[in-house]
């Protein structure tokens, strides 16, 4: 082949790339729609190897020069790099974070609604009998309750503290528990589930309205984006659990780490709720 027929035959390509190149360097990678970024992709990818083909074939040819130059501008864009900083962080929060949520809703609604099950069952299990609230509430925070139902006492700050510290916990391990098939992830959230109730159904018991206003103005504050971001985390390992046992077309590992991509683009968002619920 001359260089003539070179340029003869794949001169539309070139053309094509050149024209991405003013269109990327006017407006940037945000004026391509998906379809046209794919073809970008497409026709850089074959310049670039009629560039290789030039440098072997016509080292001294005029297509040489004109190849590197369009080539290199395309480089800039096809390998651009992510920025980072505060406009990175603006952009996850405003649109990147809830559009993960959106697209993650029935994992995060079902971890909500698992939640809610062992919620209602220890409230009413609670309120059958006071007595059955020392089988939920664990052990080691009897402490912070004096067991004389007639006359209790709240240590409040306790109590606080605890729920926070739990439920940052429990946002971990409701993710990571999804590798368990999901099941781990399910205990979690209900077991969890199971403490908010009993301590609600206990503080009603009292029949102080001071105690269950004092209770709920702790819980609450704090507890909106902790519970938020439970339910975050469960339906993270709740996708991760079904990709286990559901994989559909993909090979089990391949749907998987699909699954888990999905489930680190929530993680920020996640991480920020905790934080602003311990500040709270």
């Amino acid at each position: 082949m001359t260089e003539i027929q070179f340029i003869t035959q794949n001169e539309p390509r070139w053309k094509q790339l050149e024209a991405f190149n003013q269109t990327l360097q006017r407006k940037g990678i945000r004026a391509l729609s998906r379809i046209e970024i794919r073809d970008f992709a497409d026709v850089f990818r074959a310049v670039g190897y009629h560039l290789a083909y030039a440098r072997t074939h016509f080292p001294d040819g005029p297509s040489l020069p004109y190849l590197t130059h369009i080539v290199g501008v395309a480089h800039n864009f096809y390998y651009v790099r992510e920025k980072s900083g505060l406009a990175t962080a603006k952009e996850y929060f405003l649109r990147g974070f809830p559009a993960a949520v959106r697209q993650t809703w029935q994992y995060s609604t079902l971890s909500a609604i698992i939640f809610l099950l062992g919620t209602l069952f220890a409230y009413a299990y609670v309120a059958i009998n006071p007595q059955n609230f020392d089988v939920i509430f664990p052990f080691e925070l009897q402490g912070g309750l004096n067991i004389d139902y007639s006359e209790v006492v709240w240590d409040y700050s306790l109590m606080s503290a605890y729920i926070m510290t739990n439920n940052i916990r429990v946002s971990i391990m409701a993710f990571a528990f999804g590798i368990t098939a999901g099941i781990g992830t399910v205990w979690i959230l209900f077991y969890n589930g199971l403490i908010i109730g009993a301590l609600a159904s206990y503080v009603d018991l009292m029949g102080n309205p001071q105690h269950t206003l004092i209770f709920w103005s702790l819980i609450l504050p704090h507890g909106v984006p902790e519970l938020a971001a439970i339910f975050l985390s469960g339906g993270c390992g709740l996708m991760i659990g079904r990709a286990m046992l559901m994989p559909g077309s993909f090979t089990r590992r391949d749907a998987v780490i699909k699954s888990a991509r999905k489930a680190v683009g929530l993680m920020p968002g996640i991480v920020v709720l905790l934080i602003l619920a311990g500040l709270i």
